[in-house]
């Protein structure tokens, strides 16, 4: 991790795997690279919060979690925005405002996966929201930004990692997804669904 000042304001660079430190008395808004939200439930278990993308905010008011865990799903650099500054801007905080919309959407939606029955339904339905927040259409099929491991969707969906590796296996035979050479998931989108990528 290494700290510059950019444009009279702190920025910050994290490397793949880095645990973010928790942001206090401002918000950090990420200019490049993918930021995974984690939480762990009354058992030890590790769940999925969301993900945090170019021009998304981490920080202070956008969750409500004391024991969530920012982790850099690959390069990160990120921009500080000190508290006032926010409090007397209009235009950050209308900003701000949009950011706790935008993590809803994804909260309600990882909570309706989790109370599918099937782990087969759950992963299809993380990897059709996943092409929404973070996909990149190309010739091979909808690239995901962020490198995923079985773990990380495992811990989205609410099941173990053996049971995610069974069924990526299944979708690969069924050609519905594989990974790149950088590693990354290339998910073929369901042909009825028309793609909404922002």
């Amino acid at each position: 991790m290494t700290s510059t000042l950019t444009r009279q304001r702190i920025s910050r660079i994290y490397d793949r795997g880095d645990l973010l430190p928790p942001a206090t008395s401002g918000i950090w808004q990420v200019c490049q690279g993918w930021v995974q939200l984690n939480t762990y439930m009354a058992m030890g278990e590790e769940r999925v919060l969301g993900w945090v993308g170019p021009s998304m905010w981490l920080g202070e008011g956008l969750t409500t979690r004391h024991n969530h865990q920012m982790k850099a799903l690959s390069r990160v650099l990120m921009t500080w925005y000190p508290l006032d500054e926010i409090r007397h801007s209009p235009k950050l905080g209308y900003a701000l405002l949009q950011q706790k919309a935008k993590r809803l959407y994804q909260l309600e939606h990882l909570l309706s996966i989790t109370a599918q029955k099937r782990a087969s339904d759950r992963l299809d339905n993380l990897l059709q929201l996943l092409i929404r927040e973070m996909g990149q259409p190309t010739a091979e099929g909808v690239r995901l930004k962020a490198r995923l491991t079985h773990q990380d969707l495992a811990n989205a969906i609410g099941v173990n990692r053996v049971t995610v590796t069974r069924i990526l296996g299944e979708f690969k035979r069924q050609n519905r997804l594989f990974l790149d050479a950088s590693k990354h998931w290339l998910v073929m989108p369901e042909e009825s669904q028309e793609l909404n990528i922002v």
